[in-house]
C-alpha cells in the first residue's frame, strides 16, 4: 500500500504538467481566435488605404496630363523611361490630344474674346458719330426754318408796301422784277389787290404771271 502510494506521487508532478501545458496550449488557441478577427480587420483597412492611395496617385497623374498637356515631357531624356502613370501609351496620347485641343479652343476663345471688344469699341464709335450727325441735322433744320421764317417776313413785309400802292405804280415795279418773285407776292395777296395790279401790267407779263399761279396751284 505504502509503495503503491509513493509510485502515485511520482506521477501526480507529470500529471500536473501535462495539464498544465494543455491548458496553455488551449489558452493560446483561445487568444489566436480573438486577435484573428482585429488582425483581419487591420489587414482589410491596410488593403483599402493602399487601393485608395493608389486611385489618389492615379486621379493626380491624369489631373496633371490634363492640366500640361504632356505626358512626360515626350522630348527630355526622362520621358524615354517608362514611369508607373496607371495609363497605357495609347491613353496617354489621347490625354494629350485632348490637351492640345482644349489649348486650342481656349486660344480661339481669347481671340473672340478681343474681337468682342473691339466691335463693342467701333459700335460705341459709330453711336457717337450718329448722334453727332443727328445734332447737326437738328441745327441745319433749325437753321433752314430760321431763314424760312425771315424770308416769309420778308416777303409779308413786301406784299404790305405793295398792296398799299396804287396799283399802276405796283404794276410798274412788277414789270421790272423776277416772275417767281412777282408770283411769290401776288398769290399772297388779297384777290381784289392782285387782279388791279395785273390788269396795269404789261399784257405778256400778266399773262406769264397768271399761267405760273394756275400751275402752282395744281
Amino acid at each position: 500500500m505504502l509503495k503503491k502510494l509513493k509510485q502515485q506521487f511520482r506521477i501526480l508532478p507529470m500529471v500536473i504538467f501535462m495539464a498544465v501545458l494543455m491548458l496553455s496550449v488551449k489558452l493560446n488557441n483561445i487568444f489566436d481566435q480573438l486577435k484573428d478577427p482585429y488582425a483581419k480587420r487591420i489587414s482589410i483597412s491596410q488593403s483599402l488605404a493602399a487601393a485608395e492611395e493608389k486611385n489618389n496617385q492615379e486621379t493626380s497623374e491624369l489631373t496633371r496630363i490634363l492640366e500640361t498637356g504632356d505626358s512626360a515631357n515626350a522630348d527630355s531624356p526622362a520621358a524615354a523611361k517608362p514611369q508607373n502613370t496607371g495609363f497605357t501609351q495609347s491613353e496617354i496620347m489621347i490625354l494629350q490630344e485632348l490637351a492640345e485641343r482644349r489649348e486650342a479652343l481656349d486660344i480661339r476663345s481669347r481671340e473672340i474674346d478681343k474681337k468682342a471688344v473691339q466691335l463693342k469699341v467701333a459700335e460705341q464709335e459709330i453711336d457717337k458719330r450718329l448722334k453727332q450727325l443727328q445734332e447737326h441735322e437738328q441745327k441745319l433744320r433749325k437753321l433752314i426754318q430760321e431763314y424760312n421764317e425771315k424770308e416769309r417776313a420778308k416777303i409779308n413785309a413786301l406784299i404790305k408796301v405793295y398792296s398799299s400802292m396804287k396799283p399802276k405804280d405796283a404794276a410798274r415795279i412788277f414789270n421790272t422784277l423776277d416772275i417767281d418773285v412777282t408770283v411769290a407776292l401776288l398769290k399772297d395777296m388779297k384777290p381784289s389787290t392782285s387782279s388791279a395790279i395785273l390788269a396795269q401790267m404789261n399784257a405778256e407779263k400778266a399773262k406769264e404771271i397768271t399761267d405760273k399761279i394756275i400751275g402752282n396751284n395744281f
